[in-house]
């Protein structure tokens, strides 16, 4: 459906929902009618100051005619529209104060369907959301001694591609803390997923992963 789209509408933040320095995904089941508008919309999860919003913009996207057989066909599918404020790590298809702040749609969650870096055509994005869906085995990290010592705690983000098989093939290290980084790495490399499927056929997937590290007060 992604695909199909000719009009997008960016939710506005909600005042309230600012203030409070709420954020999170509204995640909303669409149909869409013959003609490409959107015809329901149900809301899936989310909260609730974010998703009167979302709802409010979805319901004037517009699509060009999903054709089956030739002939145009009501469709449903899922949007997931996103609200991260200022002094938060960066995400696709956000909405409030982040830049490219357009949210995007595609069936099961997928964020872009389009080629994630050079030299790995076919990699789709996913959300961090959808892959912990998928996770099947998560080794925790060993809380580095020198860290654990200098009372250093913190977030690491990493940008993982996940392989056909759902193995961690590749990491990229966003944003941590040096003693931090090479723990939460090593970690991660253990990881196991579900292959993620697009159109009944597995694919490589890339996503952020956040580990933190929190001491014992």
């Amino acid at each position: 459906m992604a695909d199909l789209i000719v009009k997008k509408v960016a939710p506005v933040y909600p005042p309230m929902g600012r203030k409070a320095r709420i954020q999170g995904t509204v995640v909303l089941r669409v149909e869409i009618g013959k003609s490409g508008n959107v015809e329901s919309i149900q809301m899936v999860s989310g909260h609730p100051v974010l998703a009167p919003a979302a709802i409010e913009a979805v319901k004037q996207w517009e699509y060009k005619p999903y054709l089956l057989n030739g002939e145009p066909v009501d469709v449903e599918t899922r949007v997931m529209v996103s609200f991260t404020l200022a002094g938060n790590p960066p995400a696709e298809g956000v909405v409030g104060d982040m830049p490219g702040g357009i949210p995007r749609d595609e069936e099961g969650g997928i964020i872009s369907n389009v080629p994630a870096e050079r030299g790995r055509p076919g990699v789709v994005r996913g959300s961090q959301a959808v892959m912990a869906g998928l996770l099947v085995s998560k080794v925790a990290p060993d809380y580095p001694v020198d860290a654990k010592q200098a009372r250093i705690q913190g977030t690491v983000v990493m940008k993982v591609i996940v392989d056909k098989e759902g193995n961690v093939a590749n990491i990229q290290l966003i944003s941590g803390h040096p003693l931090l980084a090479p723990a939460a790495i090593d970690a991660l490399k253990q990881w196991k997923y579900r292959p993620y499927l697009l159109n009944g056929m597995p694919v490589e997937i890339e996503t952020q992963v956040q580990v933190t590290f929190t001491l014992a007060s």
